[in-house]
């Protein structure tokens, strides 16, 4: 298991941050009981604080339970917000709260402090010790630090859920993929001169490897195989891109050798791993989706606003992915000789991913297409100029077809005017004069 997929895989269970705060509250416990059960913390402390066996076993037993009773209204409250996020928004965002630090910490903190609780009440001895000072303070500390946890999560949870502080989260996250998997692991190797790199040898018949096992590609080790590849002298082509879905037996991979060395194909197989579900580590169409969803789910529930910021941030995204990505499909080594050759993938590709859907479902919202519109202006302002052309024809194609659709007239003036901005940053003032004379023409 990579780095990084440890780390993806650590932050996205619930049960790794209490386990870690539930071993600290046993090396607490047994600290505190040794204090006061073997060195008499208590009875030398009669003068000014000390609470006798009775008292500190009733409070630490009341304390038990109002902490496992916090605990389990915790829990509540998450399943609560599971089932608000699975019904007005997608399913696929559950992981982003388990995935969230404060999420994972109040967890820990009510778990652990149960444990404390319990511990000691299982451990206190009235023979040992008559008056206990240790066990009782700290335990009163830990009660009045879970009350304040507590009110800390209920308005950690109402921030989640406001949909703003969502759909930030999420964009954050996909750029994070986007700067982690393309900017740091693939497009270092890519080539921008074609003409300098010899793909012939991928036009003849070449070897495959398939897949032992049926899944998504969820990850893929680009900078191992590099080294493999350049290694063993072969150029290797991905039939599939991460996030796609593979059968067992499915050729995923190809290569063609340049000599006659021996090949060990259980070597590639092992620096691609497929697995049930998609995750969010190098797939960047499927973080970008969660907002795609966001978007959706908002436009059948009647809620513009969300499904306009949705789009914004995936406007940023976008622009991310444009300015920062080289799109080509080949690898090359230190030598600028051919290793990998990746699926074809350039800024038309993320742009229907990321609009087409929801231009889809918005289809009869001139003002959601308008908000469309206005996103792709803005990102054209910052994008990078060999994108302009892919942004103009999805803006003409969100435009199409919405001759109908115009109410009133200012919904005409505001659609027009954001596809005439659109056009004046894209440098398409004729075509859109030509888009405009088949309108009026129709």
């Amino acid at each position: 298991m990579s780095e990084r997929e440890l780390s993806h895989t650590v932050q996205s269970n619930m049960w790794f941050t209490p386990v870690l705060y539930v071993l600290f509250s046993v090396l607490l416990v047994t600290a505190t009981l040794t204090t006061d059960l073997k060195y008499d913390l208590g009875n030398q402390m009669r003068p000014f604080f000390a609470v006798d066996y009775d008292l500190t076993r009733n409070l630490v037993g009341t304390l038990t339970a109002a902490t496992l009773t916090l605990t389990t209204f915790t829990f509540n409250l998450i399943l609560v917000v599971f089932t608000t996020f699975s019904g007005q928004f997608s399913p696929r965002m559950l992981k982003n709260f388990i995935a969230s630090k404060s999420t994972q910490r109040v967890l820990g903190i009510f778990t652990s402090s149960f444990i404390y609780m319990l511990l000691s009440f299982l451990f206190l001895n009235k023979r040992m010790a008559e008056y206990y000072f240790a066990v009782p303070l700290v335990a009163a500390i830990i009660a009045a630090f879970a009350m304040g946890t507590f009110i800390f999560f209920i308005n950690h949870a109402v921030a989640w859920l406001q949909v703003n502080q969502m759909t930030y989260d999420m964009k954050n996250e996909a750029l994070s993929i986007v700067k982690n998997t393309l900017e740091d692991e693939v497009d270092p190797y890519k080539v921008n001169d074609l003409t300098t790199v010899n793909s012939d040898i991928c036009e003849e018949s070449g070897y495959t490897i398939a897949a032992k096992k049926s899944g998504f590609i969820q990850l893929v080790d680009f900078i191992s195989i590099m080294k493999e590849a350049e290694r063993d002298d072969i150029v290797i082509r991905l039939e599939y891109t991460i996030g796609s879905y593979v059968y067992a037996s499915t050729p995923f991979l190809s290569y063609w050798k340049r000599g006659e060395n021996k090949i060990d194909e259980q070597k590639y197989l092992s620096m691609i791993k497929i697995g049930r579900r998609q995750t969010e580590v190098q797939d960047i169409e499927f973080s970008i989706n969660k907002l795609v969803e966001v978007a959706i789910r908002s436009l059948g529930n009647n809620d513009p606003k969300t499904a306009t910021n949705s789009i914004y941030q995936l406007g940023e995204v976008l622009t991310s992915i444009s300015r920062c990505s080289v799109f080509s499909k080949y690898l090359v080594d230190k030598e600028n000789n051919l290793r990998v050759v990746l699926q074809e993938r350039d800024f038309s590709h993320y742009l229907y991913n990321a609009f087409g859907y929801i231009r889809h479902y918005a289809k009869d919202n001139v003002l959601v297409c308008t908000e469309i519109l206005k996103v792709l202006d803005l990102m054209a302002k910052s994008l990078n100029k060999r994108d302009y052309n892919a942004v103009w024809e999805f803006g003409v194609l969100t435009a199409s077809g919405l001759e109908n659709h115009f109410l009133f007239a200012l919904d005409y003036q505001q659609f027009h005017r954001a596809l005439q901005n659109l056009s004046v940053t894209t440098k398409h003032e004729k075509e859109y004069e030509e888009f405009l004379f088949k309108s009026k023409q129709a």
